[in-house]
């Protein structure tokens, strides 16, 4: 957990100074100075999109901080990491007073240091969570409990996140409904996979002991979430496919839903298919970015967090159904980077597409997220044959 939170600050740090160009500024102590000073200027050229970002960022230092179990005691939990978010943050504002097209202010320390706090919040409810029910967990999904949570949780974050401030209203995404084109397998697909995993989810999440109709009821919550965010568009197709895989999930036999071999190859033929989607090859191939997270730098915040979220939940969720295989974690991981890896490289010769490492990386942290979560909090007193990374669990 220490190297993930080492990883989040160096992304951040990286992001932070983007596009790394130098330009000359005044002494260190000068630019300090200006910071601590600047309050007012600062206020005053902040909006509303900008704060909202900046609440968000930092908040996987937070939780990985509260969560690493180096600490000995709750104090040093909580202010550690805190100090570690509010000192980074003031880092990262007194450099970009040295890099073209950003412009530091106090205000941005601020919300950081809110939004570690927010972090340590989430990491300590989640742990309160895992923590109250580990003694009523079956030992058939206690060792996936946790990532489960975690899960289901970045599916929603993913869902509710807005690309926009003042987006497309509520009203006129409704009348796009009342207005339905042709019917679209890919968007009936698109609709029917997450509902398939939060199925699966809830199934390790109460350990199988759920009313059918707690599904259906999680489809208008769900639906009402995306259509208050702006920014979310969806259509009869997608409604169409959710509805099926939920009906779907309730017909099947209780103990079929949390099984997750045959979802988990599904779901890697999900993200192939929409990596390479709509299948147009190019003549020329493009160029490789090298750069992780380079062309999401290059584009308003607000929209690259909800790619963000979605990426990590939708490669995440790749390792975890594959690691409640027999393959096990580490076969889990290759293959889940190895499929990543495909996807990325015959983007290439597709057009309208961005290959890079961006999403390789995206998929070994999330992975390793998933992973280190359930290390941590493993039930120590759980039989020792129910660890092994082959078995099922």
């Amino acid at each position: 957990m220490l190297i993930l939170l080492a990883a989040f600050c160096f992304l951040l740090l990286a992001g932070s100074l983007f596009p790394w160009t130098l330009r000359p500024g005044p002494p260190l102590d000068q630019a300090i100075r200006h910071l601590l000073t600047g309050w007012d200027y600062s206020v005053e050229n902040t909006g509303p999109r900008d704060i909202l970002v900046n609440l968000v960022i930092y908040i996987p230092i937070g939780f990985t901080g509260f969560l690493w179990s180096g600490w000995r005691r709750n104090l040093t939990r909580l202010g550690v990491p805190l100090l570690l978010g509010t000192l980074l943050s003031f880092t990262v504002e007194t450099l970009q007073t040295y890099v073209q097209s950003r412009m530091p202010g106090l205000t941005d320390v601020a919300c950081n240091s809110v939004s570690t706090a927010l972090g340590l919040v989430l990491a300590a409810l989640f742990q309160r969570i895992i923590e109250a029910h580990h003694g009523q967990r079956s030992h058939r999904h206690v060792f996936h409990f946790s990532s489960a949570i975690l899960l289901l949780s970045l599916w929603l974050a993913g869902l509710g996140w807005p690309d926009r401030i003042f987006g497309l209203g509520v009203v006129p995404r409704v009348r796009i409904l009342l207005h339905p084109g042709a019917w679209s397998p890919p968007d009936s697909l698109n609709g029917a996979m997450p509902w398939m995993l939060a199925g699966c989810l809830l199934t390790v999440i109460l350990d199988g002991s759920y009313p059918r109709w707690w599904l259906w009821a999680l489809l208008p919550l769900v639906f009402g979430l995306m259509l208050a965010s702006p920014g979310h568009i969806f259509t009869w197709s997608y409604l169409g496919g959710a509805v099926a895989a939920v009906a779907l999930h309730s017909l099947l036999p209780q103990d079929w839903r949390g099984t997750s071999a045959a979802l988990a190859w599904l779901w890697l033929a999900w993200l192939v298919v929409e990596g390479l989607r709509p299948f147009h090859v190019s003549s020329h191939p493009q160029p490789f970015g090298w750069v992780p997270f380079k062309e999401m730098l290059g584009i308003a915040w607000m929209p690259s967090i909800g790619v963000l979220l979605r990426k990590t939940w939708a490669y995440g969720a790749a390792f975890w159904l594959l690691s409640r295989t027999r393959l096990g974690r580490p076969a889990a991981f290759l293959l889940t980077a190895a499929t990543v890896t495909f996807i990325e490289a015959a983007q290439c010769w597709l057009p309208r597409r961005t290959p890079g490492i961006t999403d390789l990386v995206i998929a070994a942290l999330a992975a390793s997220l998933f992973w280190l979560v359930d290390r941590r909090f493993a039930p120590r007193t759980a039989p020792a044959t129910l660890d092994q990374p082959g078995s099922l669990s």
